[in-house]
């Protein structure tokens, strides 16, 4: 951690902590206190325009999710992207198709790192519905961060509370003093700049602070407080997309942050960490706000790609004059992409010749596919929409 640098920031201080490594024996270093956050931000002209930007960039994409038949169509795709990237950009990864087979057989039958990208989609859809009746808390975050690490082998200490022990951020198992960047003990002092930044994303007057404006500054302080043992990273970056819900900047959870933040990870990394050093908010400002304006652009791109792809699949059923229920199984394919014939037959209430059928003629009409290469405990996926997922 840059000490010298650190420890003349006019955004925080630097207190002393002492406490025991298991691995490295008894430290005696400084950990960085940020200030309280303010409406009073002083920022550039380029910072405004790229938030005017940003705030565009939502409102077109707001307007594209009311132009699909079901914003789900997006949402839920964009949602699965979301999760494999907020996850690797803390270490853990899975592909795409691990976490779709979640859907199927249960995060209890998968790896780890599939579970816990799993309870990462399970976590953002119940926090989608509840911030929209009540405000944001940590307490709220906390039973996120215990839903998150649910079937992980490796709890995090206190979970589903605001951690109590000193923790610091750098190259796993290296001691203290090597690391990156130290956030403040936790102790009373983590708990009362919690609670003072509880408050602020409760109470900023939206008239003053532009809500963009608040959701970037919100993601540096709960970041650099880092309140719980694990998943602060990612449940950082859920607060964002919760509070443009909570305020009315967008209507649907479609925006998505971690698919470009992962792409750029040292230069987000960076802009985080000379915030605390400098004060100047201006290039995290401008850096999170070209998050925005790319993603939005790439998560539109994607809604007309799926739309695209559901109105040939559909002339093609058409075409062949296929009805029924079959219509239902192709739209939810969007939302769905892996099926099995069981998993077929007991979500459309039909036969298992039926859904036999029904599958039959989509991967006749190469609409999906068969995935396990198996004659039994077979798959069925469109690889279509995956590869149009992986691209959002």
């Amino acid at each position: 951690m840059d000490i010298e640098r650190l420890g003349q920031s006019p955004a925080g201080r630097l207190i002393p902590i002492q406490g025991q490594d298991v691995r490295h024996g008894p430290f005696a270093y400084f950990a960085f206190m940020p200030n309280e956050l303010s409406d009073d931000v002083p920022l550039a002209s380029p910072s405004w325009t790229a938030i005017a930007r940003a705030a565009n960039a939502l409102g077109k994409l707001d307007q594209a999710c009311t132009q699909l038949p079901d914003p789900k169509l997006l949402i839920r795709p964009a949602l699965y992207r979301e999760a494999l990237d907020t996850s690797a950009l803390e270490g853990t990864v899975a592909p795409l198709v691990d976490l779709l087979e979640a859907q199927l057989l249960g995060a209890a039958h998968l790896s780890p790192e599939a579970r816990e990208i799993h309870a990462y989609v399970r976590v953002a859809t119940e926090a989608f519905d509840v911030v929209r009746d009540r405000p944001l808390s940590i307490s709220m975050l906390a039973q996120f961060q215990a839903e998150l690490f649910q079937y992980s082998r490796q709890q995090p200490r206190g979970l589903g509370s605001v951690r109590e022990e000193q923790v610091w951020i750098g190259p796993k198992h290296r001691p203290i003093y090597e690391a990156r960047f130290v956030p403040p003990p936790g102790d009373d002092r983590l708990k009362s700049q919690l609670e003072a930044w509880e408050r602020w994303v409760s109470e900023t007057d939206s008239q003053r602070l532009h809500p963009v404006l608040q959701a970037a500054l919100a993601h540096y302080q709960f970041e650099t407080l880092h309140p719980f043992g694990d998943g602060n990273g990612r449940l950082g970056r859920l607060v964002v997309v919760l509070q443009l819900l909570r305020n009315g900047t967008i209507r649907q959870p479609a925006i998505t942050l971690s698919p470009w933040l992962l792409k750029h990870r040292t230069e987000y990394q960076d802009n985080l960490l000379r915030v605390s050093c400098t004060g100047d908010f201006d290039p995290w400002i401008q850096f999170f706000c070209e998050a925005i304006c790319q993603q939005a652009e790439s998560l539109i791109q994607g809604a007309t790609n799926l739309r695209d792809w559901l109105e040939e699949s559909r002339q093609t059923l058409h075409d062949k004059r296929w009805a029924g229920k079959i219509h239902l199984l192709l739209q939810d394919l969007i939302e769905w992409p892996l099926t099995t014939i069981a998993e077929t037959a007991r979500r459309y209430g039909t036969s298992v010749g039926n859904a036999t059928k029904m599958v039959d003629h989509l991967v006749e009409a190469g609409i999906m596919q068969e995935l396990t290469g198996k004659s039994y405990g077979r798959v069925f996926g469109s690889t279509a929409v995956m590869n149009i997922v992986d691209s959002i």
